[in-house]
């Protein structure tokens, strides 16, 4: 399990990619549906800065409950990057 404060002290890519990992497998893989849900409201939202614009809050579990509000669970992505 991702800690909160770990992704808190990583770098500012590190974060965004921690967050957006939280949210794909929340989404399209369901065993795995029920702890990514409950690791993202536990890491909750997380600020990441960027260079040259404002930056932005980051929050995998809000994510998460809209697409579930939409029925998009469980649904394939076309295109996988490893």
């Amino acid at each position: 399990m991702v800690e909160s404060h770990t992704i808190r002290d990583s770098p500012e890519r590190t974060k965004s990619a921690m967050n957006n990992f939280l949210y794909t497998v929340g989404i399209s893989y369901l065993p795995l549906h029920e702890k990514a849900v409950e690791t993202a409201k536990e890491v909750g939202t997380v600020e990441v800065k960027r260079d040259k614009k404002k930056s932005s809050l980051l929050n995998a579990y809000e994510s998460i409950q809209k697409e579930m509000d939409r029925g998009r669970l469980g649904f394939k992505r076309k295109y996988v990057r490893c």
